[in-house]
């Protein structure tokens, strides 16, 4: 009798304490706690014939619908001229880049820099300098991979664009900016905007301008077509780069036809 008694005070004060974790879930609000997705981090080059800047930015690691949410954080602009000045002093193009490689870190958690992507596109100005003087752009080059290397970053590499990504990455920004590709709706979603067109875009640059737009038929050069998929989206683009024809090699040759 005694083991039976035992039995059924041990079943009662189980029933208690469920009793009580029962009465404390039903009364106390329990909500789902959800984990903010993790943010990354990038860096990106931009040098240009005239100039050189840094653009900062961070995303969501979850993507939406195959391509990321990218917002600029931060961007600093490289004192002096475009890296292709530097021809004959290539050490001082990868000094310039460290003023702000070190602002740099100073916004990016220390914890996230070293996996932060960081690439170097140069355009028509190195596009020039390769064309006249290919040993002088890989110095150029070697001075900057140099500098960033430096740094505690996942340092992907510093290249010359070609004329047609320049041009489409340049449209895709414009339309990003714009809303065109995707936006944030009233129902708290990112969604393809409806009843939206995309637009064209003409980019003048310093020794190059580029024109790049989605045409209403298929573009018999494949030199001139690039396709994207974006946000669940496909796009047709045609894009064609001038080189010399930016502004500041224009304005070059009508100062010679004006001297001759």
């Amino acid at each position: 009798m005694d083991y039976k008694a035992k039995a059924v005070a041990g079943l009662l004060a189980a029933t208690c304490v469920f009793s009580i974790i029962a009465l404390i879930l039903s009364v106390v609000n329990v909500k789902d706690v959800f984990l903010p997705p993790s943010t990354k981090y990038g860096l990106v080059f931009d040098a240009g014939s005239t100039h050189t800047a840094l653009y900062i930015y961070r995303w969501p690691a979850d993507k939406e619908n195959g391509t990321g949410i990218v917002s600029q954080v931060e961007s600093c602009t490289v004192a002096g001229p475009g890296i292709s000045s530097y021809a004959d002093n290539a050490t001082e193009a990868g000094a310039s880049l460290k003023p702000c490689l070190d602002k740099a870190m100073k916004i990016i958690p220390a914890e996230k820099q070293r996996e932060t992507p960081t690439y170097l596109g140069a355009t028509a100005g190195m596009r020039l300098l390769r064309e006249q003087n290919s040993s002088k752009a890989e110095r150029v080059f070697a001075a900057v991979a140099k500098a960033i290397g430096e740094y505690p970053v996942d340092f992907r590499g510093a290249r010359i664009l070609a004329g047609n990504e320049e041009g489409s990455f340049g449209w895709i920004t414009v339309n990003y900016l714009l809303e065109t590709l995707v936006k944030f709706s009233f129902a708290e979603k990112w969604e393809h905007p409806q009843h939206t067109e995309v637009l064209g875009a003409l980019d003048l640059g310093g020794a190059s301008t580029q024109i790049t737009f989605q045409p209403g038929v298929s573009a018999e050069d494949k030199n001139t077509s690039v396709f994207f998929r974006l946000y669940g989206s496909n796009y047709s683009l045609y894009t064609h780069s001038y080189l010399c024809y930016g502004q500041t090699q224009a304005l070059k040759m009508l100062l010679a036809a004006l001297h001759q």
